[in-house]
Order: structure tokens, then C-alpha cells, then sequence
């Protein structure tokens, strides 16, 4: 007969270390805006350790998000959940095929308008916006405007070097820029 064999003792279930929140890339953190013809602007304001906000006048959404790749998954502290597709360009974020503007103050929204663009209305107009946040507008027959722009939400405010400031809204879509005064809207394409 032989000695019964000692089963081995049940292991302690390991325990792994509790999930930190998935920090978002840098580039991703902060306030960016959105228009939409539902509800006007559209607000997403990202923090470093994942927290999230989107806000416009009719619904107001906030959670956690995480990420892996190409994708973030928004999980409402609502028990509800989305994941979307994104991407970065300069200052602006496409996420779920909404097009985002860096709204914050500084140089998020100067990344946004940072290049070249063409006037469509005006094709012998053309504005070229620094990321150091100058400017400089060129017109028919060599007349040239520079000065200061700063960005703040979807609010744009031209300072000429020794002129009045404008203001005017503007958004940007499929590589078209509009701008909103009490004129009326002006386009532009980008031309680089």
C-alpha cells in the first residue's frame, strides 16, 4: 500500500493591483468645441486621468473614458456607454465623424486655424494664421493687413496692428473655414 499523496494546498487567489484610469495622450486633454445645426455648440472637455464632459444647451453627459488606439470608449457615470472612432490633426479632433476645434486658451484653437487659406467668395483673398498666434490677410492689388488673433471657443478676435479689433464666430469643416459677422459669412478652403 501506498502513502496517500498530499494534494496540494488551494493557491490564494492572486490579486492584481487595482486599475488606475487610463490617462489620455496630451494632445487629447482639454476643452474642445463643436458645431452642430441640433444644438448649436457642442462642448467635450477631456482631463488627463480620463474624466470627461459633453455639454450643448440640451443635454449635459459626463463619465470616464478610456482609450486603446484609435478608439475611446465613453462610460457615463449614467450607466451609459459609446465608443467612437478619433483622430487629431494640429488643433482638431474628429471623433465619431464630428469635427472638434482646441478650444482652450492659448494655442489649441491657433493649431486649429494654423496655415493658409483661400477665400471662396473672394478668390483673390487670402489669410494666413501663424501658431504663434499672428495673422496676416492679404487682398486683390497687394493690400496686406497683419496683426494678433486670439481664439476663444468658437470666437475669433482679429487685432490689426494699429486698427479696431473684429470679432466673429467661425467653424471649421471638411477644410472649409467660415466666419460669421454681423455682415453675414465669409468662407475660406485651406490651401495648406
Amino acid at each position: 500500500m501506498s502513502a496517500p499523496t498530499e494534494s496540494p494546498a488551494p493557491s490564494s487567489p492572486v490579486s492584481e493591483p487595482p486599475r488606475q484610469a487610463t490617462a489620455l495622450p496630451a494632445a487629447l486633454v482639454g476643452e474642445w468645441n463643436a458645431s452642430t445645426s441640433k444644438s448649436g455648440v457642442l462642448v467635450l472637455v477631456l482631463t488627463a486621468d480620463g474624466g470627461f464632459r459633453q455639454y450643448s444647451g440640451t443635454f449635459d453627459w459626463s463619465g470616464k473614458a478610456t482609450m486603446r488606439g484609435a478608439r475611446i470608449t465613453f462610460s457615463g457615470s449614467d450607466g451609459k456607454s459609446s465608443t467612437e472612432d478619433w483622430s487629431i490633426s494640429g488643433g482638431t479632433l474628429t471623433l465619431a465623424g464630428q469635427t472638434y476645434l482646441k478650444a482652450d486658451a492659448g494655442s489649441g484653437g491657433t493649431l486649429a486655424l494654423a496655415g493658409s487659406w483661400m477665400g471662396m467668395d473672394d478668390i483673390f483673398e487670402t489669410l494666413v494664421f501663424a501658431e504663434n498666434g499672428t495673422y496676416q490677410r492679404q487682398r486683390d492689388g497687394g493690400n496686406t493687413t497683419s496683426g494678433t488673433f486670439k481664439v476663444q471657443g468658437d470666437e475669433l478676435t482679429l487685432q490689426p496692428t494699429g486698427g479696431a479689433a473684429t470679432t466673429a464666430t467661425f467653424s471649421i469643416a471638411d477644410a472649409i473655414l467660415t466666419l460669421r459677422t454681423s455682415a453675414g459669412p465669409v468662407q475660406y478652403v485651406r490651401s495648406s
